[in-house]
């Protein structure tokens, strides 16, 4: 590929991934402004809302994965020169059928947060924030089924600004219900959940009546495929997200056992390789998009091209992040530590966490086009060959029996995602190939 194609190619990627990076960007700062305004108030109410949104992220990570089907499934219909703007009344209702079954299941599970043995101090806030944050559910997948209505058309301009807006917005709601303002008395840990409740309902709101216009062409007829579709490319989605999810939260957990140091470095690094995967991530969603629509339309010379594109730009971007990694890590680590003990320990890793970035990144390219081609099932595999097979099992060994807590965490983590990106590569060029004999075939 030479370079005006490679350019061609990247530009139409990055005209879809940057709005979305700028989304995922403004999702994670609403969340760092909730934990900012919690610690200001007092610790107890910190500790409570990082139990509480540990338990509600459990019951949120399945719900939209199943909602980010939407995307490779509608992409690959448009392909098809389908009618997909009349899906979008079916895609609403799908989005509150799981909340209606997840906000059920976080309410069956709330009654059990007084068994796990909380603090006294914090076990009647993580519920009361648990019940306030439930009703949010029915905003965040409306918000997500409709961003990914919209991503299918390759309209993500609108759904991401109005994400970053809700930083500010959510900031301004956490101090006011908060601490309290004029009439408004100081509700604490109540207040940081209605402010979440508020925000995300807004935002939910607010992309419901930009998508006024798909209303009105909807229909309610011949729903069967996409459903079907909706639930065999989704459930997949959700749970490789979930496995993933537990995967760095059973790690953290494990880390935490041994040595407060251990925890800190382990929260560091993790934020740190979040910031980083936000911009493969976002490469990733783009890729599905285009993938998705050229396999729809049987174009294979723009599967490969897209792909293609997204892993030199990726592994570009992997190297100036691995020399910032390797060159920067002790300034690194300042950033959000002033102990020279932590400082010392997360750098010691930070080779391996490099080569965990890079890997992540290439397995986030290798994720977009599958998710383009609707292999999922594929992605789940890898993703618990990868997390429960390999990478949490020689974590253990590493650290229980060689005593390498922190390094050897990381270390599995590492090579357990390597091994995810070189089989995930595998089964992409093996679907290419067998698309591009299909595809030839066919016009024959």
């Amino acid at each position: 590929m030479d370079f005006f194609t490679f350019k061609k190619y990247l530009k139409e990627l990055l005209i879809l991934a940057l709005p979305i990076l700028a989304g995922n960007i403004g999702q994670m700062l609403i969340n760092l402004g909730d934990v900012y305004v919690a610690g200001h108030f007092n610790t107890s109410t910190l500790a409570a809302i990082s139990v509480a949104s540990a338990i509600f992220m459990t019951f949120i990570i399945p719900g939209i994965g199943l909602c980010a089907a939407v995307t490779p499934v509608l992409s690959n219909y448009r392909g098809e020169k389908k009618p997909v703007k009349r899906l979008f009344g079916i895609t609403i209702i799908f989005s509150q059928i799981l909340a209606i079954l997840f906000f059920i299941l976080l309410w069956l599970t709330i009654p059990l947060v007084y068994k796990i043995g909380l603090s006294g101090e914090i076990i009647q806030d993580t519920i009361d924030y648990l019940k306030v944050s439930s009703l949010s559910i029915f905003g965040i997948f409306l918000y997500s089924a409709l961003k990914e209505f919209l991503q299918s058309h390759e309209i993500v301009l609108f759904p991401n600004v109005m994400m970053g807006l809700c930083v500010f917005i959510n900031i301004a709601l956490n101090f006011i219900f908060t601490f309290g303002y004029g009439f408004i008395p100081s509700m604490g840990t109540i207040g940081l959940a209605i402010a979440s409740l508020t925000v995300r309902t807004l935002l939910a709101a607010a992309v419901f009546i930009y998508c006024m216009g798909f209303l009105k062409r909807s229909r309610f007829k011949n729903i069967k495929r996409y459903a079907k579709d909706l639930i065999k490319i989704g459930l997949p989605i959700a749970g490789a997200m979930f496995i993933e999810f537990l995967g760095f939260n059973f790690v953290a957990v494990f880390v935490g056992k041994f040595d407060p140091i251990y925890a800190a470095c382990h929260n560091i690094i993790i934020s740190i390789t979040s910031l980083a995967y936000m911009i493969p991530f976002s490469v990733s969603s783009a890729l599905s998009v285009k993938v998705g629509y050229a396999n729809g339309s049987k174009n294979i010379q723009d599967i490969k091209k897209y792909t293609l594109t997204s892993f030199i730009f990726i592994l570009i971007y992997a190297f100036i992040t691995v020399i910032l990694y390797l060159v920067y890590k002790e300034p690194v680590m300042r950033i959000f530590s002033k102990d020279l003990e932590v400082i010392k320990t997360g750098a010691s890793i930070m080779v391996i966490v490099a080569g965990f970035v890079t890997f992540d990144g290439i397995q986030s390219v290798c994720i977009g086009a599958l998710r383009g081609l609707k292999q999922t099932m594929q992605i789940l595999i890898v993703m618990f060959l990868s997390y429960a097979i390999l990478s949490i099992p020689l974590g253990l060994i590493l650290a229980y029996k060689f005593n390498r807590i922190l390094e050897g965490f990381w270390l599995g983590l590492a090579i357990g995602i390597f091994v995810a990106a070189i089989i995930s590569g595998g089964i992409l060029i093996k679907k290419y190939f067998n698309l591009k004999k299909k595809f030839i075939v066919n016009r024959l």
